[in-house]
C-alpha cells in the first residue's frame, strides 16, 4: 500500500508522498516501512514499549517514528489521533532513506541543506520509540492540529495548481514548529525560571509566527518589561526577543522559498508579515538577496 495523495485533476498525474489520517485508533499499516510518521494524539493515552522500556503517553502528545522505527502499543483509553505519513523526499528529492541514514548531508553539502535535513531529522534522535513522545501543552496541540488541518485541506480539496507545494509547505512548517518548539529549545533537565520563561515565550514565537509579533506584544503577554526580555533572551540564545523572531521567520522563509514554489506573497503572509515589499526589504536586509533571487540561487 503506497500512502500517498493523487492528484484528482483531470489530465494530471501528480502524485504527493504526503497521506493526512484522522483516526479513532492507529491504522495496522502505522509501522509502514516506506515512510515516516507523526502521530498527534488529541485524546486518550496508549502505553508504547520499546528496549525493554514502556512508557505511558497521556494526550495531548506528539510520537514522531522513522521508516525503520516499530511502535509497540496498547490503548489504555479510548484515543483520538490525527497522523501525517510522508516520505521525506517530498520535502527535498535529495533526502533519500540511504542519505539519511549514511549522515552524507552535512559532509556533502554543508550548513544549508543541512538544516533543511534537521527538519525531518526530528523522528531519528533515538533508537527507541518511547525517546519519540514529545508532551505538547494545550496551545502546542493546537497548533499541531491547524497545520496538520491546512496541510489535509490540501491534500483532499486541490482547490489550485499550486496544492502540492501548499500542502508540502504545511508539512514543513509542522516539522519547523516540532523542531524550533520542542527540540532545539528544550531546557536542560533540570529547569530554572529563567529557561521556564525563555521556553514559553520561544514557544508562543513559534505558535504565532503568521501574526504580527511586536516586542511589546510579548512584554504585555508575559508581564516583563523590554530590558528584562531581553536580557533573558541574551543569556539563552545570545540574541535579543526582536533578533530571535527575526531569525524564526526568515529561516521558515528560507525553507519554503529553496522547496516550494509557492508565491513569495503567500510565503510572506505566512512568516508574519501581510506587505510582500516589506517583507523583501527585510529578506534582503537579512540575507543580502531579494527572496526572488534567494530561490533562483537554490
Amino acid at each position: 500500500m503506497r500512502l500517498c495523495t493523487e492528484c484528482h485533476w483531470d489530465g494530471w498525474d501528480r502524485i504527493v508522498d504526503i497521506y493526512p489520517e484522522r483516526s479513532d485508533k492507529l491504522p495496522e499499516y502505522i509501522n509502514d516501512p516506506d515512510n515516516y510518521k507523526v502521530i498527534i494524539l488529541e485524546k486518550g493515552s496508549l502505553e508504547i514499549s520499546g528496549e525493554g522500556r514502556t512508557r505511558v503517553v497521556k494526550a495531548p502528545a506528539l510520537i514522531g517514528l522513522s521508516q525503520k522505527d516499530v511502535l509497540d502499543y496498547k490503548i489504555l483509553q479510548g484515543i483520538k489521533v490525527c497522523i501525517l505519513f510522508f516520505n521525506p523526499t517530498v520535502i527535498r528529492e535529495e533526502f533519500t532513506y540511504e542519505r539519511i541514514d549514511s549522515g552524507e548531508f552535512e559532509r556533502a553539502w554543508g550548513t544549508s541543506i543541512y538544516q533543511d535535513y534537521m527538519l525531518i531529522k526530528y523522528a531519528t534522535l533515538s533508537t527507541n520509540t518511547c525517546d519519540h513522545v514529545i508532551e505538547l501543552p494545550l496551545n502546542g496541540l493546537k497548533r499541531l492540529k491547524d497545520l496538520f488541518t491546512s496541510a489535509e485541506k490540501e491534500l483532499h480539496g486541490q482547490k489550485d495548481g499550486f496544492w502540492p507545494c501548499r500542502s508540502r509547505s504545511y508539512l514543513m512548517e509542522l516539522l519547523y514548529y516540532i523542531l524550533y518548539s520542542f527540540i532545539a529549545v528544550t531546557p536542560a533537565k533540570e529547569e530554572t525560571p529563567l529557561q521556564d520563561d525563555f521556553s514559553a515565550i520561544t514557544e508562543y514565537l513559534n505558535e504565532h509566527i503568521d501574526e504580527q509579533i511586536s516586542v511589546e506584544t510579548i512584554t504585555k503577554k508575559f508581564a516583563i518589561n523590554k530590558n528584562k526580555l531581553n536580557d533573558l533572551f541574551m543569556k539563552q540564545a545570545s540574541m535579543t526577543c526582536h533578533d530571535y523572531l527575526l531569525t524564526l521567520r526568515m529561516d521558515l522563509a528560507k525553507v519554503m522559498l529553496t522547496n516550494t514554489e509557492l508565491p513569495i506573497n503567500e510565503i510572506a503572509s505566512r512568516v508574519g508579515y501581510p506587505d510582500a515589499g516589506y517583507f523583501a526589504k527585510i529578506f534582503k536586509h537579512v540575507t543580502g538577496k531579494t527572496p526572488s533571487l534567494y530561490r533562483s540561487d537554490k
